[in-house]
C-alpha cells in the first residue's frame, strides 16, 4: 500500500498546515489540517480493507485460429472499490480491451481475444491497482496464476478434385451411407455444420441447432492417419492432417490418428473429434513408430525438401492438390 502523488501531494498540505498553526495560531490547524488528514487515513483505510480481492477468470472454449472469443473477470470484495485491471497473455493470443477504469464489486468485466497461433496458450499474469474514492492512495497486486486455452489448427476445406482418393479408402466408399436420414438430435460442440438441420433449427430459440442423423453411418468403415514432420513444419503438417481428418468424420467416417504425441483409436462424434483436434494442436515434429506408420491408410508429412505430402495406398501427391480450387486458402472452422 502506498500514497499517489494526490495523496503525497495531502500530506503536504498537512504539513503546512502544521507549520502555519504555529504561525498563526491553532485556528489554521482545524481549518486546513484536520479535513485533510483525516481524508488520508481514511484512504489508507478503504485501500487496506479491500485487501487482495479474488478474482476468478472464464476463459472461453477452444477454438481455431482467426476465432474471437469473450474472456470475463469476477471479482470477490467485500464493498465495491475502484481499481486499474489490466490482463496479459502469451503471444498466442491478442487481447483487445483487456485494460479497465472500473469499480469492484458491480459486475463482472469483459473483454475480446483473438486466437493467433495452434497450441496450448495461457492468459495472465493479472494486475489490479486499487485505489480509494479520493485518489489519495492505492495498492497493487499482481496474480500470477495463468489459465490456459487450446487453439486448434487452422482447417481447409477440400475442394481439389484429388480430395475423391479420400473417398475410396474405406471399404465400399461411404457417399452412399449417408443418403438414409434417421432421426434428428441437438447440435453437440464438434458437430459438422454440413448436418445441421436449417428448417427445423429456425423453429428454435437463437443459437439452438440440431443436427440430422443417419441410419448406416456407424458402419461405413475406418481410415487411420498418421502425420510426421520436420523442425519448423508441424504447424503445416497439423492444418493438412486436421483438414483431411475432419473432411472424413464429416463424411461419417471414423478416423484414428497417430502422431509424434500421441495415439487416437478410430472412432466419430463429437467427443473423437475434440480429441482429435486437441491431439493436433499441441502436435510438433517428430515421427511415429513404424507399426503405427505402416498400419495408417493415409500419412501426411512435412519437410523443407518435399512440401506438406500425402501418402495413400496408390498414390502420393502434395496436400496442395487436396485444396487446389480453393484460391483463398481460407481456413474454416467445421
Amino acid at each position: 500500500m502506498r500514497l499517489t502523488r494526490r495523496g503525497k501531494a495531502a500530506l503536504a498540505v498537512v504539513a503546512l498546515g502544521v507549520l502555519a498553526s504555529f504561525v498563526f495560531g491553532a485556528q489554521a490547524l482545524g481549518v486546513i489540517v484536520i479535513p485533510v488528514l483525516v481524508a488520508v487515513v481514511g484512504a489508507v483505510v478503504q485501500v487496506r480493507r479491500a485487501g487482495r480481492p479474488a478474482v476468478t477468470r472464464h476463459v472461453p472454449d477452444p477454438g481455431f485460429i482467426g476465432e474471437t472469443k469473450q474472456v470475463r473477470l469476477s471479482f470477490d470484495v467485500s464493498s465495491p472499490i475502484a481499481a486499474t485491471v489490466e490482463d496479459d497473455a502469451d503471444a498466442g493470443l491478442e487481447l483487445d480491451g483487456a485494460s479497465f477504469e472500473a469499480t469492484l464489486g458491480t459486475g463482472d468485466l469483459a473483454y475480446d481475444v483473438t486466437y493467433r497461433r495452434r497450441g496450448e496458450h495461457a492468459f495472465g499474469p493479472l494486475s489490479v491497482r486499487i485505489v480509494d474514492v479520493l485518489g489519495l492512495a492505492e495498492s497493487e497486486r499482481t496474480y500470477g496464476a495463468r489459465d490456459g486455452v487450446l487453439v486448434y489448427p487452422r482447417v481447409y476445406a477440400l475442394t481439389g478434385s484429388t480430395r475423391h482418393d479420400l473417398n475410396l479408402l474405406p471399404e465400399g466408399g461411404f457417399e452412399h451411407n449417408r443418403e438414409e436420414f434417421d432421426s434428428l438430435r441437438e447440435y453437440d460442440r464438434g458437430d459438422s455444420l454440413r448436418d445441421v438441420h436449417w428448417k427445423s433449427s429456425a423453429k428454435r430459440a437463437a443459437n439452438d441447432l440440431v443436427v440430422k442423423q443417419f441410419v448406416s453411418e456407424e458402419d461405413v468403415g475406418d481410415v487411420h492417419v498418421a502425420c510426421e514432420s520436420a523442425d519448423g513444419w508441424d504447424d503445416h503438417v497439423a492444418e493438412a492432417t486436421a483438414s483431411i481428418a475432419l473432411y472424413l468424420l464429416d463424411s461419417g467416417i471414423r478416423v484414428g490418428l497417430s502422431a509424434p504425441n500421441g495415439e487416437l483409436e478410430a472412432d466419430a462424434g463429437a467427443d473423437h473429434r475434440e480429441a482429435l483436434l486437441s491431439l493436433l494442436a499441441t502436435v510438433g515434429p517428430g515421427t511415429v513408430p513404424e507399426e503405427h506408420r505402416s498400419r495408417a491408410n493415409v500419412v501426411v508429412t512435412g519437410s523443407e525438401s518435399t512440401g506438406v505430402r500425402v501418402e495413400m495406398p496408390e498414390r502420393e501427391v502434395p496436400f496442395s492438390s487436396f485444396v487446389e480450387d480453393d484460391a483463398a486458402h481460407e481456413g474454416v472452422s467445421p
